[in-house]
């Protein structure tokens, strides 16, 4: 019976039944082919895709001295002997026991830590380092025609006389060409200074890297002095991708007296680059990209 409808409808419709046909069946093509691509591209919700992190709060419990990392992973094992820590209420440091200079110096400068002149304590050999370190004098500089080059800067610590006299143990200082360090190495303390006394806190990074001979065979001479500065308004406790940072990398020679510390100044991670530290590794991956590829124009 059926058969017999199916040969009766081909007679009537013969002139048009093939056409029909392919039409069908390009319409079952087409409709498979659409569900195939729907459910071989599934949309992806927005709620599930990662926003990157660009914010970071210091916790009250954080270090304040090292609160944004360790650069070099430093310890206080003796038998680390060229990474190795020193630390107090005051600054950190990595020393370097086979430069006698520290590799970095680390600190947090509030408007308590400034204070008026007071008078200059002598430069002294560290009595912390462990037995067995090369302990550097202050005559090891004496005639060679470079300064002793402080990294934390004394008057960073008028107000806590105590750190104070800290800062001239040997373990802060570097040799310093004079230009260098009674000019624009200067004039950049006195502005981080300034920054503090209009109601801000400053995080500062500091170290040496390069060598061009040796003082008395036991002092190094780096190539370059840098800083990395991190500015903050006093108390605040949200790092963002609008953040202060001044990083500066400059050469440890004469002749530079009449440059100001501006010109010198460069990215963090072009410090990173030359020294092999690993500067804010507190912060995420995504807020360091943004801070410390940029050049600051202030």
């Amino acid at each position: 019976m059926v058969l017999q409808r199916f040969l009766l409808l081909k007679q009537i419709f013969r002139p048009g039944f093939r056409a029909a046909l392919m039409i069908v069946f390009a319409v079952l093509l087409f409709g498979c082919r659409e569900n195939t691509n729907n459910l071989a591209e599934p949309q992806i919700s927005s709620e599930n895709q990662a926003s990157p992190q660009l914010e970071w709060t210091l916790s009250e419990t954080a270090d304040d001295i090292l609160a944004f990392g360790n650069p070099s992973g430093a310890s206080a094992d003796p038998s680390n002997r060229d990474n190795y820590l020193i630390r107090d209420d005051s600054a950190a440091f990595s020393y370097n026991n086979s430069r006698g200079t520290p590799n970095w110096a680390a600190w947090k400068t509030t408007a308590d830590d400034l204070g008026k002149s007071i008078p200059r304590p002598e430069f002294a050999p560290d009595r912390r380092l462990p037995a067995g370190f090369r302990r550097i004098r202050p005559a090891d500089y004496t005639g060679s025609g470079y300064d002793r080059g402080h990294l934390l800067p004394s008057a960073d610590r008028f107000g806590r006389p105590d750190a104070n006299e800290r800062s001239f143990w040997m373990t802060n200082i570097v040799p310093q060409a004079g230009d260098l360090n009674q000019f624009p190495w200067r004039k950049l303390e006195s502005y981080s200074r300034a920054l503090v006394r209009r109601g801000l806190e400053v995080y500062t990074f500091a170290g040496v890297y390069g060598e061009m001979g040796r003082l008395r065979g036991r002092v190094t001479v780096p190539t370059n002095c840098w800083k990395v500065m991190l500015v903050l308004e006093r108390d605040a406790a949200v790092i963002d991708s609008e953040t202060r940072i001044i990083a500066v990398d400059m050469p440890n020679i004469d002749g530079i007296k009449d440059v100001g510390w501006r010109e010198y100044r460069t990215t963090v991670r072009a410090i990173e680059s030359k020294t092999g530290l690993d500067l804010f590794s507190s912060l995420p991956r995504e807020l360091q990209e943004i801070l410390e590829n940029r050049i600051d124009v202030r």
